[in-house]
Parts: structure tokens; sequence; C-alpha cells
């Protein structure tokens, strides 16, 4: 059999073609021999003045070919009916391929080729015994054509050739087919043959053990596929086999692997927020069915882009997140790719943000009591309850920079849930002084007072000054913006009650003047907020319990004149907070002068004292609005919020409602859509209630204090670093 192509010889496109159709790597360009354009593989389509494949644009308009009868040698004599292949390429596209001699037309062959190789029936006994002329022709997209000469060899009269099996395959398709393959149970795949075997027009298949039922077909044609269903668990053994009308058979043997379905049942962590640099352990726990003949794969993929493999199920794998929030996602599929149905995951927070111990050689249980950060660098705590259900003191500690806290016990009256209120130092008098004022005082938490003093940093002392009007504890008290008057509002009185009076307290007279306040607050509060404005009004929010619209309005407090108060929005419904906190945000971002309300206790539930909530808001001044914020990832109440150097604010401890928190979490006033972001950040290294947090300068660096336990600490004082 003798083929022609544009009077060249047909040697390079044999060579290319055989590495495309064997599945072999192309070379790199400049490397490939070649006649023309067509012989060209598609990465390097054009033919170089040297005569190797390189890459660029390929002039042909149309190119054709004829590669030979499939599984024959171009020397072969050829009987019976062969497969013809033909190779065909158009830069508009190939629009019809044909084969023919003289008049005789070939038929398309029915086991069709992958382009571009096109594929014919030739029956050699329709001629003569001797060289048959044949010519394949192709018509492009644009109608321009190209044209192929070529010889059959043709000997009807000779005996059948020997059985030959060029490629039994298996995969979804011809071209991705390989010597195995795995698949799921219940899953398909497809056999894929080409063979030789003069007289023979199909040849058989089996499987062993026993498992014929697998498959679609026992008999297949040459160029042929026939369908494989996994229906049992195990490694199967396909055989072809090609029986010549004369002569031995031949086969070839392939393995495919069924193996059941993964599963992926869990993803844990054994810290959910970590330090910055840090890391944490995850544990997967997945399978791979029962006894699998090829295990599968599972991977754990973080969002920062980390990928850790070669998991064993139950066994820890260390994981170091390089971004603030990190999800992890199990990834398990069995041998054969299919993956389990869920995919557990685990979020790792790196929180910025470090606790530090500043003093553990004081150990006093604090609850209630104030603090302060005076002028001179140093942190004033001052009374509060010796303990759940203990009795108020007359104890103050000075806490500085160094860690060194100095137990005090000059105050003129022993108080807690008091307030504390350092005085500006424009006042003319009583400047940087702390104002302490109302409280519970002894024998027990039960009896507020009307009294008030002063600490001046000073002289460190403690001196009595004008009462308050009216017995309170459990109040608020906001210094306004010319320094010197202290708004005092609300609170529960000797009787139990909850008012709704306030005082001005001139703090900065040479005697402290308290005024009555010219109207009354909308409703009586206890255990709320009081939040100075950039207008120098005070927003007062919670502090009353209820169901109705007025149980949870707010009230703005103008301090022109005798100040007065005057509704300002309300909360949502269910949002009637107590022991909740309310920060003032600053910097530059469009939450600028706005205030987080975070958490605090709402309804009547637990005894009346309601349940904590995770929930957060921001008042917008001007329109007096309150716009739902990003949640808590904690609910929590009673606990503490400050604003740092980064104007984020810092809420930490408190209590659940059922134990007191260690953790905390920062706000971000500045990210996310336009109302904030929450954020993890270290946890208190003690867990604490009812405490309070003031700066506190260390190394040059303003840290954040923070003081007050209700159990004996082993730490009592401890600083965070927020970077």
């Amino acid at each position: 059999m003798m083929m022609e192509f544009s009077k060249k010889p047909l040697l390079p496109l044999l060579a290319v073609l055989a590495l495309g159709i064997a599945g072999c790597p192309i070379q790199a360009g400049d490397q490939i021999p070649c006649v023309e354009d067509v012989t060209c593989p598609a990465q390097y389509p054009v033919c170089g003045p040297s005569g190797k494949c390189i890459a660029g644009t390929s002039g042909a308009r149309a190119s054709v070919a004829i590669v030979g009868a499939d599984g024959y040698a171009p020397t072969d004599l050829l009987s019976g009916t062969v497969r013809m292949l033909i190779v065909a390429r158009a830069a508009t596209g190939v629009a019809t391929v044909s084969l023919a001699s003289g008049s005789t037309n070939f038929a398309a062959s029915g086991a069709a080729a992958a382009a571009p190789l096109f594929a014919f029936d030739v029956d050699t006994t329709a001629f003569p015994n001797g060289d048959v002329p044949v010519t394949a022709t192709v018509v492009a997209g644009d109608a321009s054509t190209g044209t192929a000469n070529g010889v059959l060899h043709v000997d009807n009269a000779l005996p059948p050739v020997s059985a030959r099996i060029t490629a039994f395959s298996v995969g979804t398709s011809q071209a991705a087919s390989t010597g195995s393959a795995n698949i799921s149970n219940g899953g398909t795949t497809k056999l894929w043959a080409s063979f030789t075997g003069r007289g023979n027009s199909a040849a058989t298949l089996s499987c062993a053990p026993a498992c014929n039922s697998s498959l679609s077909a026992t008999s297949i044609a040459n160029g042929g596929n026939v369908t494989v269903t996994g229906s049992v668990d195990g490694a199967f053994t396909y055989t072809l086999t090609v029986t010549p009308s004369t002569g031995p058979s031949l086969t070839s043997n392939l393995t495919i692997n069924v193996v059941p379905p993964a599963s992926a049942i869990s993803l844990t962590t054994t810290a959910s927020v970590i330090h910055q640099g840090g890391s944490a352990v995850l544990t997967p726990t997945f399978g791979f069915g029962s006894s699998p003949v090829v295990p599968g794969t599972a991977t754990i993929v973080g969002t920062d882009g980390s990928m850790y493999s070669n998991l064993v199920s139950g066994g820890g794998v260390q994981v170091a997140p390089t971004v603030p929030t990190t999800t992890y996602s199990l990834q398990v599929s069995n041998a054969a790719g299919a993956p389990a149905a869920s995919v557990p995951t685990a979020t790792v927070s790196a929180a910025s943000g470090t606790w530090s111990q500043l003093n553990n050689n004081t150990f006093l249980v604090l609850i209630g009591a104030t603090v302060t950060a005076l002028d001179n660098g140093k942190v004033l705590i001052a009374g509060g309850l010796d303990g759940i259900g203990g009795a108020p003191v007359n104890t103050a500690i000075l806490c500085d920079a160094t860690g060194a806290c100095v137990q005090k016990t000059g105050m003129v009256s022993a108080r807690a849930f008091h307030t504390a209120v350092k005085i500006g130092n424009s006042a003319p008098n009583n400047a940087g002084k702390v104002l302490l004022a109302g409280g519970y005082t002894p024998p027990a938490p039960a009896t507020p007072t009307t009294s008030a003093e002063f600490y001046d940093p000073a002289t460190d002392t403690f001196g009595g000054t004008t009462a308050i009007t009216g017995a309170r504890a459990r109040h608020v008290a906001v210094l306004l913006g010319d320094g010197r008057n202290v708004l005092i509002a609300g609170g529960t009185d000797s009787g139990g009650s909850n008012l709704s009076s306030a005082i001005m307290y001139d703090a900065g007279a040479a005697t402290p003047v308290a005024a009555s306040v010219s109207n009354t607050m909308s409703a009586p509060r206890a255990s709320f907020t009081g939040t100075l404005l950039g207008s120098g009004s005070v927003l007062i929010v919670g502090g009353k319990t209820g169901t109705l619209p007025s149980d949870r309005t707010a009230d703005l407090f103008d301090p022109t004149g005798s100040g007065s108060f005057s509704p300002t929005g309300a909360l949502p419904a269910g949002e009637d907070k107590r022991s909740h906190t309310a920060v003032l945000i600053g910097g530059a971002s469009t939450n600028f002068g706005k205030v987080l309300i975070s958490g605090g206790v709402n309804g009547a539930a637990n005894a009346g004292n309601g349940t904590p909530s995770s929930t957060q808001f921001l008042y917008t001044p001007g329109s007096g609005t309150f716009t739902a914020a990003p949640t808590m990832a904690t609910a929590r109440s009673n606990h503490a919020a400050i604003s740092l150097s980064t104007y984020s604010v810092l809420i930490c401890g408190g209590t659940d409602g059922t134990n007191d928190l260690k953790s905390c979490e920062r706000y971000d006033p500045s990210s996310g859509t336009g109302l904030g972001t929450q954020y993890p950040t270290a946890p208190l290294m003690e867990a604490r209630r009812d405490f309070g947090l003031a700066p506190i300068t260390i190394s040059s660096l303003v840290e954040i204090l923070a003081v007050g336990t209700a159990i004996t600490p082993s730490i009592f004082a401890e600083t965070y670093n927020p970077n």
C-alpha cells in the first residue's frame, strides 16, 4: 500500500500523528520535522523553512493527507474491509471530507475517529488485485479545497493476517483513556479497543472475577467502545480477545477498581481564636468506605490559600493562619475523584492584641469598682464589693506602669456601683481630681448614698465634698463639654425603685453645687449608659425593663442653662437593654461621631435579670436612629468597652448569664459594608464582670488596664496591647 501527499514523503506526518494518537507529549517548537503546515501539531502550526514545525499562523487554507489503513503498515497487502484514516484541517473549519477511488465513493466508518482524523470503510473486494488509486478531498468552510492521493495494495487471494491489538484502554473518552481506572460504585466508564485480524469483525470482552454483568456488551467493534458499570466494590480485570479467521487469538488486559463513596465527617480545632503568629491544631475525621482497593484523598484547604494533604483521619494538623480569620474546609474524595457529600469546616481567627499581667501580688476581689485614668499616668481603682453578695469597701488602689498596685484605705465612704469622673484640667477648681459619687454603702449592697468625695492625685488623699441630690446607685455620671459640670442621672434609690431624676453637679466651683435638671428623663433608669456626643449633648440609652416602645426610648440631654431631656429615637422591639456598654466612635470613618451600643440584658426572664444579648446598634446623632451593627461573637452583659487608639472598640468580659467571661472582641468602624466589622481578639487572662477598663501608658505605648473580678484572682491587673 503506497500513499502520496503533495509528492512529498509522508513519514513526518505519520510520526506526529503517532505521537498524538499514542498520547505522547509534543516536543518543543523547532524540533518536529515537517513537509508542510498540515503535518505540524496545533501548538506549532507552521512548517518553517528548515523543515521543522514552528509557532505562528498557518497560511494553509485547506489541507488533507491519507494516513493509511488502521492497524496496517504502509507496505501491507490489503483484503476484505479496512478502515482508512484521513487527516484534514482548514483555517476556516472543515466542511466535508471524502475518500474515493475513481467513481467509487467510500462511506464514513461506523467507528468514527477523533478530529483531525476522519475514518472511512473501504471494501477491497470491490477492486481487482493490484494497486488501487484513492483520492482524499477536503472542502473548507470558505469553499477552498485540498486533495491528497494514495495507492492501496489489494490482494484478496492472500490468507488472513494474524491478530493485532493496537489499543485497549479505559476512560470516559478515548482521548483521556489509560490502561487502568478507578470508578465509584454505581458509576460508569468505557472500554475502548483498536485491533486487526482479517475476517474478524468484532472482538470479545470478559471480566473476572465473575463480573461480566458489569459490561453493557460482551463484544466490541474495532474502534468502538463498551460501557462498564461498577456495582460491586473491588479490583476487576477486563480482557479483550481478538480471534482471527485463522491462527491464534490475542488478548489484552486492563484493571478497573470500583470504590465506595468517601465520607467527610468532621473538622475540629483546638482553638478558634489564637494570637497572631500562633497556631492551632485541626483534627479531620473522614473515611473511604470499608476496605477500599484504592484509598481516596483528603485535603484541608484554607481561605488564606493554605493547603494540607497526606492527612490521617483523627490525626492532628497544625495550621498557622496568615489572615485575621481563616475558614478551613475538609475536602475528601474517593479514588475515583467523587467528592464526599459534606464539606466540614472550622474557623480559626488570628487575633490582634495581647494581654499581659501587670500585677499578680494583689488578690482583692472587686465587683462594681471604678477604674479611672489619672493625668499622672497612674490608674485609680476605687471601692467595689468584696465579692458576690459582699459588702462595699472603702479601699482604693493605685496602679502604675511598673506593675505596682498600692492599696490605700483613705476613702471617705465605702461604696460600690458608684460613679467616678475625672474633672477637666480647664476647671477653675478641682481640676484633675476624681469625683466619686453615690453607690451602695455597707453593710450590704442595698443602701444607696448621697455622699460624694474627691480624690486628689497631687496630695494622694480623699476628701468629702457637696453631696448629690437623691441617694442613688447604678446611675451614670458624665463630664460635660465645659470640663467642670457633671451630669448625674437615674439609678436605683434606697427603696429599690429606679429614678428618672438628674442633677447638674458643678465640680469646678470652689464649693461644688448640685442643682436639679429642669425636667426628668422619659423613663426611670438603672444600669444604663450616658455618652457625651460631639455636639455636647449626652445620649441616654437603656435601663428600663418592658415591652412597650416607651421602655426602649432613648433620651438626649441638652446642657444649655439648667439642662433638659428630650426623647431621641428608640431601640428595636425586644431590646430593652440594661448592663450594656456605649462608646463614642472616633477617627475618620463614615461612623465617626456615632455611638456603638453593645450587648446587655434584654427582657425580664431569669427572675427578672434578663437574658444577655449579642446585638449591637449604632446611634446616629441628628437623625436619632438606631441601626443594627454586626453582632458580637458572644452574648454578654456586665462587661466593659473602651475606644482604642486605632478608633476600634475593645469589648471584654462580662457574663453570658451562667459563666463569667474571658473572651474579648473588637469592633472596627472603618471596615465592612459601612456598618463596621466585628473581629476576635485575645481573651483576658482572668474572667471578669462588673469591672473597668482604662488607658495606661507603658514604655510610651498606650495600653488598656483591666481590673476587677468576682472571685479571688491570680492576676489582679492586666494590660492589653492592641497591636
